[in-house]
């Protein structure tokens, strides 16, 4: 397998990473689990003084993931996975989250598979962000995932067993259609879930990854809190909000996901570059111009 229809071969793989999807072949046996708190002042002045183009108000979560897809688009490793041992960067950038319809236990939720471009500000993430929402809440929505679902689970076990292998199969092969690939939400980028649009107090939980699809990173929202401090006679505050990271480390190491995580900060201290087009990192090598700088390598 050289090819998918969802991602481009990485070749520039440390050496010692080449073995690693050999000694840890499943993401669960990769997992890492970062917590971090993130201040989060800023971004709350920012969304205070600014609005969206047509008038409406940023939320939080909006702001959050255009932070996200910026730190990801100008750190590519954190956009990459592992199928049948070999390394994979992804040809888009996306997000998943869970949306309820309503604060009810029995409300439904739909998957929210979301598809942005590497150099989208955050007005033009957010509306996407706000209209899938509005539309997912909407109580006349159709859900093709849920009523497909449904449908295959009145055919026998063994029949479902065939057809959940078969698409298995041609996921691996990187085959699997857009379709199918937007229907679980776990073949995005990053898969989110807000824990303090709930009101979960005491921090915010870590979640697995998946061993279906090919999401490598997982992220958990806990609540925003506002913390008062008084210095002198100098009354201040900080709003900050716990996050929880769940990453397959064979993506990527420990010192670029630090630094990484440290640009998500900047850009939330300072909301305004979100509104601005990125200066975007090269693309990853070729197979031929790999092997040319290795043969450049060698003859030095």
């Amino acid at each position: 397998m050289s090819k998918r229809n969802d991602a481009i071969r990485i070749y520039e793989v440390p050496t010692y990473k080449q073995i690693f999807p050999y000694i840890m072949p499943k993401r669960c046996d990769s997992l890492v689990y970062q917590n971090m708190v993130l201040d989060l002042t800023n971004a709350v002045a920012f969304i205070k003084q600014n609005k969206r183009p047509d008038g409406s108000t940023y939320r939080i979560f909006e702001l959050f993931i255009a932070a996200l897809m910026r730190t990801i688009s100008l750190r590519p490793e954190l956009n990459r996975f592992v199928a049948n041992y070999k390394y994979w960067q992804r040809t888009e950038l996306s997000v998943n989250f869970i949306v309820k319809e309503d604060y009810k236990d029995d409300a439904p939720e739909h998957s929210m598979p979301l598809y942005f471009t590497p150099e989208m500000t955050l007005p033009e993430i957010s509306k996407i962000i706000d209209d899938a929402i509005i539309a997912q809440r909407e109580p006349a929505n159709e859900n093709f995932t849920d009523k497909a679902i449904l449908f295959f689970m009145g055919f026998p076990n063994w029949f479902i067993k065939m057809l959940v292998g078969l698409a298995g199969f041609l996921d691996r092969k990187g085959n699997a259609p857009k379709a199918l690939r937007d229907a679980d939400g776990l073949h995005t980028t990053i898969f989110i879930s807000n824990m303090g649009s709930i009101g979960l107090g005491g921090g915010s939980p870590h979640h697995h990854l998946y061993e279906w699809g090919t999401t490598s990173l997982f992220a958990t929202m806990g609540i925003l809190r506002r913390v008062h401090k008084t210095v002198g006679d100098v009354k201040t505050h900080s709003d900050t909000m716990e996050v929880g990271f769940t990453v397959d480390e064979r993506i990527t190491d420990g010192f670029y996901f630090t630094k990484s995580i440290k640009l998500l900060q900047d850009l939330l201290n300072e909301p305004v570059l979100l509104t601005m087009k990125p200066t975007l990192p090269p693309p990853p090598l070729t197979k031929k111009e790999y092997k040319r700088k290795r043969k450049a390598s060698k003859l030095r």
